[in-house]
């Protein structure tokens, strides 16, 4: 099983892992230092870059002198997946979280007080933001650029989410052919799923040092912890990690990655 009951994966320190965050931590500053890239992709008052598709790797994730690291393209390889996407740089400012544009009452304490907890590619539609499956992907891939604190906006996921998911998931779309699942609304099988997760799943924090990374299944429940101020020691200017979300080639293979 690639990603275990627990549904996602901890690398340990590797130079050629380090040698990548080291390129595009320096291409993630130029963005930062873009007036236009910060004015299209700070969201939650100031506190949160999102910064979909803006670092210049290519398809295969390499950067033209930096080449992308051996043991992510060797897990990626067991799963059937589209060329890569140009990375997110999604950057965590000290105050995260404050309300995004557009949160209600309710969605702004969804983030503050369950991380903004959520599996990728359901995508909200229409008014009423109804949940389909618009981008099924293959696997969720981080990759720390800076070191920072421990309180400082770090990932967390619910240990063994992707198994709830899955079954709730299957129970549902195993009656409908694959080429129709888009079409489907999935938004309660969704809600009753993620309850699940929070009253019998381990939220689980992952802090990751440059030169180490993390994937998690993509049926895994996760989100991004506020941000909390150390009691002593030096405050961190932010969080810079990559994040690549492949898709799969083939949208049946999301509810059989093991």
């Amino acid at each position: 099983m690639l990603f275990g009951d627990k549904g996602y994966i901890e690398f340990k320190f590797e130079e050629q892992i380090a040698k990548w965050a080291e390129f595009a931590g320096k291409k993630g500053n130029e963005i930062l230092a873009n007036p236009n890239q910060l004015a299209k992709w700070l969201q939650c008052e100031g506190t949160w870059f999102v910064g979909v598709d803006v670092l210049p790797n290519d398809s295969k994730g390499n950067f033209k002198s930096v080449k992308f690291p051996h043991t992510f393209s060797r897990l990626m390889k067991n799963i059937n997946l589209k060329p890569y996407h140009k990375a997110q740089l999604s950057v965590i400012f000290p105050g995260y979280p404050r309300p995004r544009a557009g949160d209600s009452e309710a969605a702004f304490e969804y983030r503050l007080k369950r991380d903004a907890a959520h599996v990728d590619g359901l995508l909200p539609i229409g008014t009423e933001k109804r949940r389909y499956l618009i981008e099924p992907h293959g696997i969720i891939l981080g990759i720390p650029l800076n070191n920072t604190h421990s309180g400082a906006s770090p990932i967390v996921v619910w240990e063994g989410s992707h198994l709830i998911m899955k079954k709730e998931f299957s129970n549902l779309l195993s009656k409908v052919p694959p080429s129709s699942w888009k079409d489907i609304d999935l938004t309660d099988t969704y809600k009753k799923a993620r309850r699940n997760c929070f009253e019998n799943c381990t939220r689980k924090v992952i802090e990751s040092p440059v030169g180490t990374g993390y994937a998690l299944h993509p049926l895994a429940l996760h989100g991004m912890a506020p941000w909390v101020s150390p009691s002593e020691g030096v405050e961190s200017s932010n969080r810079q990690v990559a994040y690549f979300r492949p898709l799969l080639n083939n949208v049946q293979d999301w509810l059989s990655i093991l």
